[in-house]
């Protein structure tokens, strides 16, 4: 299936990217376009204006708003969930705010992937390494 968002993910997008690609559909495809441009009727659109997958203001980042239209239940997406909305929603990314300890290092890293890829697919990639590598991490703790 197609998926569509924003350009230039950061770590809310970057994460339900990951999310889309591990937990809901093993063999998404992403598409990036503006805020301003047509939804494509082919796709499923999140984090877009007039789309129905999208943050809740204050309360619920995209990654949350996924994780509970799919019924994913894997413990350690809910974990990384909590470490996604600590930072977005929580902590409303001030660094001084944050509960759990990886929340930084983790969102951090996600949002620096932007600066260091040349696509935005490239950071989708990129955000899917960071976020398998942290999965097994907590796996094997």
């Amino acid at each position: 299936m197609l998926w569509v968002t924003r350009t230039k993910p950061h770590v809310d997008r970057c994460a339900s990217a990951w999310v889309i690609k591990r937990f809901i559909d093993k063999d998404a495809k992403f598409k990036f376009i503006s805020k301003e441009d047509p939804i494509p009727d082919d796709a499923i659109a999140f984090t877009l204006p007039n789309a129905e997958i999208r943050p809740v203001e204050g309360d619920k980042t995209t990654y949350d708003v996924l994780m509970e239209k799919y019924r994913v239940q894997d413990p350690l997406a809910l974990l990384i969930g909590k470490f996604i909305h600590d930072f977005e929603i929580d902590a409303e990314e001030d660094q001084n705010k944050v509960t759990f300890k990886e929340t930084l290092g983790t969102c951090y890293v996600l949002k620096g992937l932007e600066k260091t890829s040349k696509t935005d697919k490239e950071t989708i990639q990129k955000a899917l390494i960071v976020l398998d590598a942290l999965y097994e991490t907590l796996r094997n703790k």
